[in-house]
This record gives structure tokens, sequence and C-alpha cells, in this order.
């Protein structure tokens, strides 16, 4: 019997031995050999000496890099909250409303996320352009000025939490929505014939039920924000006078423009390092048990 379980447990094992090994290869691996990296001076894909800690000392001690750092934060809070605040609105009016139409709201919702970010960056920059831009055309032949955008350095970080927010706030509404889809609708009831408004209805009822969907979606949202390279550099690249370099700009730059793989395998164990600090307070404010 115990050799009848024991073979059980084996094979039964195996099944999840591909995926494993999928993600031995593909994701370990990779992670530590970075990690190994950051130690050497890379220079060309060729490896030179044992620098110890001074690639992190200059990713740390650089000022266009900690600039960016701030730059990343910045928009990663905004176009975050934009999107689960807008994406929370949006499943509560589809959720109460229900119907063919709510339905559309969902799918027409869901398009900017599962679209090539490259054709979403493409488009927003022709929008935007200040020449040939769609919305300047249309100013342009209502006799007004047109608006340079993205050559603004004020506009030009507005419009690229604008692009990011509306790239996500479709995943934020599914979730969501999926959650509040889940609540007992006997409390709601029970909440509705002892006289509770709306509001208390959200705060009270709602929000607390859906704390692992808001806290999934934030999470994932802040992880794809804060490491999206592709948005940033399509739409601005990084400009205008640096207004929008983000730190995965910083890191491309460092890999395939000075070939600095040392310093760029730094950097990204750094970003990790954020990342992880940032998805742990996330989890402590949401008193959160895993």
């Amino acid at each position: 019997m115990q050799k009848q379980n024991s073979l059980k447990r084996f094979f039964g094992g195996a099944y999840i031995w591909p995926a494993m090994f999928l993600l031995l290869a593909l994701l370990i691996v990779p992670l530590i050999y970075t990690v190994y990296s950051g130690f050497f001076q890379y220079k060309y894909m060729m490896k030179g000496n044992f620098v110890g800690l001074q690639n992190y000392i200059y990713c740390l001690s650089d000022k266009k890099i900690r600039a960016s750092f701030m730059t990343t934060i910045g928009v990663t809070v905004a176009s975050t909250a934009i999107s689960i605040v807008g994406g929370l609105m949006m499943a509560l009016w589809i959720d109460r409303r229900g119907g063919f139409f709510s339905y559309l709201i969902e799918m027409v919702g869901l398009i900017p996320w599962v679209i090539s970010m490259v054709v979403a960056g493409l488009l927003w920059r022709w929008l935007f352009n200040g020449d040939l831009g769609l919305f300047n055309l249309i100013l342009k032949g209502l006799g007004m000025e047109p608006i340079y955008v993205i050559q603004n350095r004020n506009s030009a970080i507005i419009a690229l939490i604008f692009v990011m927010s509306w790239r996500t706030i479709g995943y934020s509404m599914v979730m969501l929505l999926a959650g509040l889809k889940g609540i007992d609708g006997t409390l709601l009831e029970a909440a509705r014939v002892d006289g509770a408004t709306f509001l208390q209805t959200l705060f009270r009822i709602r929000l607390p039920l859906i704390k692992s969907n808001l806290l999934l979606s934030t999470i994932v949202l802040t992880v794809s924000n804060f490491t999206n390279n592709t948005v940033p550099k399509v739409l601005t690249s990084g400009g205008p006078a640096n207004a929008t370099n983000v730190i995965t700009l910083e890191q491309y730059n460092l890999s395939f423009v000075y070939y600095e793989f040392g310093r760029s395998s730094a950097l990204s164990v750094l970003i990790m390092a954020v990342v992880v600090v940032i998805i742990a307070c996330y989890i402590k404010v949401a008193k959160y048990e895993l």
C-alpha cells in the first residue's frame, strides 16, 4: 500500500515537472545570472573583472538614474490610482445596470489591455503630434492654435500617465467587476432594508468583500506600470529633456546604447527590489494574510 502511494505521488508530481523546468530555465536561472552579472564589469558582452558593489553604487549615486526612479514612482502611482478608481467606478456602474450595453462597455474597456503596446503607443503618438496629429488637425480646422503635447515637459508627463491609465483601466474594471458579482445579494438587500445608503454599502460591504481583487489589481498594475518600457519608449522616448525618462528607459540605454551590461544587471536587481518593497507595503497596508 505504501509503495502504491509512493508511485501515485511520483507520477502525480511528474505532471508539474515540465512547468517547473520551464520556470527554472526561463525565470530562476536568468534571475540568478543577472544578480551574478551585477558584481562584474560587463561591457560589449565581454566579462571583465570582479567589481563588487561598484555597479550598485554607480546606479544609486548617478543623478540621472535617481531622477528616473522618482519619475517612475510618480508615473506609476498616478496611473495605477487612476486605473483603480476609474475601473472601480466602471465596475460599479456595470454591476448596477447590467444588460447588453454594459457587456459592450466591458468588452470595449478591455481592448486597450489586449492590443499591442507598440500599436497603442504609436496610435497616441500620432494623435498627440503637433503637426499631423488628429487632435491638432481638428483644432486647426476650428481656427485654433495647435497644442504640442509630447513636445512640452509638463504635458508630456501628463500624456504618459494618461496613456498608461487608458491601457490598464479595462483590466482593473474586469477584476473588480468579478469581485462585485461574487458578493451575496442578500447582504446588499439586507443593507437596503436597514436604510443603508449607496456609499455606506460601498464602504462597509462591497469594498471589504472585494479586498483581494483590489489588492491583486493594484499589485499587477503597479508592477506592469513600473516595469513598462514599451509605452514610454514609443510615446515619448524619455523626452522632452528627460521629463518622461522612466527607469526602464535608463535600463535599456545602459544595455543597448552604452552596452554596460554589468551596470544594467545591477539596475535590474534594484528595480526588482523596489517592486518587492512596494508589494510588501501594499500587503501590509491592506492587512492581507497570505
